[in-house]
C-alpha cells in the first residue's frame, strides 16, 4: 500500500497540539497561580489563544468549544499521522517484536544486497 508522507509542517503541529493538550490538562485553571503559569507560556502563540481566552471565564469554559478547535484544525493532521506509521508497520516492520525493525523479508533483501555489492 501507497501513502502520502505527512509534511514535518504537520507532525510540528501536531506534537506543538500534545504539548499544550498535556500542559492544559495537568493544571487547575481554577488554582490561580496555576492558571498565571500556563498562560504566560502560552498567551504568545496565536494558535491557542482562542482557547485560553475562552478558559479565562471558567464559567463559561465548555469542552465543546476544545473539542471543536480539535476537529476543525488538528483531528485530520493527527490522524493522517497516526495511519500513516499504521501502513508503515504493517508493511515494513517485524509484528513478533515489541520494538521497531524491519520485518524478516526486508532484512534478508537488505542483507542479500550487500553480498553482491
Amino acid at each position: 500500500m501507497r501513502m502520502a508522507r505527512a509534511p514535518q509542517e504537520h507532525i510540528n503541529c501536531l506534537m506543538h497540539w500534545m504539548k499544550f493538550n498535556d500542559e492544559l490538562c495537568t493544571i487547575d485553571p481554577t488554582n490561580k497561580n496555576e492558571w498565571k503559569s500556563f498562560k504566560s507560556d502560552w498567551e504568545g502563540d496565536e494558535k491557542f489563544m482562542g482557547i485560553i481566552e475562552h478558559c479565562e471565564d471558567t464559567d463559561k469554559f465548555s469542552w465543546e468549544y476544545y473539542m471543536d478547535y480539535y476537529q476543525k484544525n488538528i483531528s485530520h493532521i493527527h490522524m493522517r499521522i497516526v495511519f500513516g506509521y499504521e501502513v508503515l508497520v504493517e508493511n515494513v516492520c517485524d509484528m513478533e517484536l515489541d520494538y521497531l525493525d524491519f520485518n524478516k523479508e526486508l532484512k534478508k533483501l537488505m542483507e542479500d544486497s550487500k553480498n553482491t555489492i
